[in-house]
Order: C-alpha cells, then sequence, then structure tokens
C-alpha cells in the first residue's frame, strides 16, 4: 500500500448526549443474549443460550419484545443478520452437522441446500433481495464462499488467486460482501466480494500482514482490523477505491452504516467498551447499563440506532 493511499483519521472529543440504553428482552430461561443485526426499521435479531441447552434465534422488535425464530427441531440455532424487508439468516447445528437457514419475515425457515461435495454450511449475512451468503465446508476442511439465490440455488462465490479457504461476516443491502480469505501462499487478506461477483483484495498496513474485514455498506466502504509490520492491530476503513484509513490502535469494527458511521469496541483492562466513530472523526463512548462493565457494539443501522450485547443482556444505544 502506498503511503499516498493511506490516511489518517482524526479522532476528536465527543459532541453528543449520552446514548439512551434499552434492554431488548429476551427468551424464558435463556441465560445470555446478543443482538447481532438491526435493520432500518428498528429491529434486531440475534441469539439466546443457556448452559447445557441449544442456542435458540430471536427477533427483538426493539421495544422489549422478543420472540423466537425457531429452526429444525432439536438443532442448535443461531441468527447472524436481518434485511429491511424482515428477513433473516442464521445457522442449525446439530449431530449431522449445520445448515444455513433462511428465516421468512412470518417467522417461518427455509432450510438452504449444501452445495454438491460439501459436507455442511453455515448462513452469515442476507441482501435486502433476499440473497443469502455463508460458506460450505467439506470433511478435508476446506472452505468456500456460497450465496443462494432467493430461490434457493446456491452459487460458489469468486476466490482470489492462491485462496484456499474463506470466511464471510457481512453483506450490505445492495449485496456487497466482506470477508476474508487464506490459503498455503497467502496470509489472512480482507476481502470484499462485489454485485458483479469480482473479489477486490483490501491491501494492509504491511507486506504479508493480516487483514481482516467485519462489515461493508452499500458504498462498498468496509471496515475492519489490520496488523502493522510492529505487528500491532490497528481498526481500519477501506474506502471504495481500496484506499485505507486508520483509526485508533486496538479497535475492533463490527459494522458501518450508509453514512460512514461505525461501531465497534476497544479492549480496556479485561472489559470490552464500545465505541462509535463519525465518519468526520468524532468518537463516542456508548456506556453501560447500570451495574455492567463490559459490552459489545455489533451493528449500527442508517438512523444510527446501535445493538449488541452489555453482560449477559442484548440491548441498543440511541444516540441524543
Amino acid at each position: 500500500m502506498s503511503t499516498a493511499l493511506l490516511t489518517a483519521v482524526v479522532v476528536t472529543a465527543p459532541a453528543h448526549a449520552a446514548p439512551t440504553i434499552t434492554d431488548l428482552g429476551g427468551l424464558p430461561s435463556a441465560a445470555a443474549h446478543v443482538a447481532t443485526s438491526v435493520n432500518d426499521a428498528g429491529v434486531a435479531v440475534g441469539s439466546a443460550h443457556s448452559n447445557g441447552l441449544p442456542s435458540r434465534g430471536v427477533r427483538y422488535d426493539g421495544n422489549g419484545g422478543a420472540t423466537e425464530l425457531a429452526g429444525p427441531a432439536g438443532a442448535s440455532t443461531t441468527v447472524e443478520a436481518n434485511n429491511s424487508g424482515g428477513s433473516a439468516v442464521g445457522t442449525a447445528t446439530d449431530k449431522s452437522g449445520s445448515r444455513a437457514l433462511r428465516f421468512n419475515p412470518d417467522g417461518t425457515h427455509v432450510v438452504l441446500s449444501v452445495p454438491s461435495g460439501f459436507t455442511s454450511a453455515i448462513g452469515q449475512a442476507i441482501s435486502d433481495s433476499g440473497t443469502v451468503y455463508g460458506v460450505a465446508t467439506d470433511l478435508a476442511r476446506r472452505q468456500v464462499p456460497v450465496s443462494w439465490s432467493p430461490a434457493g440455488v446456491v452459487t460458489t462465490l469468486a476466490l482470489p488467486a492462491g485462496a484456499t479457504w474463506a470466511n464471510l461476516t457481512n453483506a450490505s443491502a445492495n449485496g456487497y460482501v466482506a470477508g476474508y480469505v487464506t490459503g498455503p501462499t497467502i496470509a489472512t487478506t480482507a476481502v470484499r466480494w462485489n454485485p458483479d461477483g469480482s473479489a477486490t483484495v483490501l491491501s494492509g498496513l504491511a507486506v504479508d500482514a493480516t487483514t481482516l474485514a467485519a462489515a461493508v455498506n452499500q458504498l462498498g466502504e468496509v471496515v475492519g482490523s489490520a496488523v502493522d509490520a510492529d505487528f500491532q492491530s490497528w481498526g481500519v476503513r477501506w474506502n471504495a477505491d481500496g484506499s485505507l484509513n486508520k483509526y485508533e490502535k486496538g479497535f475492533g469494527p463490527r459494522s458501518i452504516n450508509d453514512n460512514g458511521t461505525v461501531v465497534g469496541s476497544v479492549v480496556v483492562g479485561s472489559n470490552q467498551v464500545p465505541v462509535l466513530l463519525e465518519r468526520g472523526g468524532k468518537r463516542l463512548e456508548l456506556g453501560f447499563p447500570a451495574g455492567v462493565t463490559s459490552a459489545g457494539a455489533w451493528d449500527i443501522n442508517n438512523s444510527g440506532v446501535v445493538v449488541g450485547a452489555a453482560g449477559s443482556r442484548a440491548v441498543k444505544w440511541v444516540v441524543g
């Protein structure tokens, strides 16, 4: 990466009122909840966990109401993301392996096919068209990126030269996909898959140093992390043209909205501190509910509503 493409994000003092924090509710008997995604209507999805019991998918209405997104009977179900139409994506896992799920707006689910030659698949992201993205794995632990059309047709996504393994992390409403790849001859490398099916390798802070893509917006802007020549990890944003901006050291971005606002966490001592960074550089710590000292911000919608987990509860932050 040339120095001409590398710029620093200037971080200034926050200029916001303290965010409002709301408990999103949860399912009976579950010990812990997390909200992993929120759409522009303020509806969130995530998962509920209990010791010794299968995980369950959850839809949070944003006002304290939570309902189960039930997967196949007897399977452990997790839900990763939802779209503006209310469809969601997740995974069901049991003794036979893992299968990707698409949840319809009415809460019913469809088990998506595992590609020929592979034994398991997981669902990780969904666009507004209803296309689901995830990965498929075979017995030799080969893992490839795939998509399922709204009709359920599965397609393998392109891998960059030298890559033999991939993981996906997020998709934009219009079909950009973020993730990372690796292979025998390449380090772990951030990639953006474009709506036309091509894959763009995202350059890092040092040659052969690790980069990870966490999320992408409709402009093709990607956030994630990159390791420098001194083995220090930085939060970063790749612009649509591939140029790179650095956030603070140790910041772990999780989501970027179409306004360029980013949320994620920094580690302070043994705790996670949820942080919001605006495109112009303003930084805001989102804070904690009473009695909680560690929280993670997972997603932000285009209205600036942030969801995640604080302690064992799913929460949302609304910035004043």
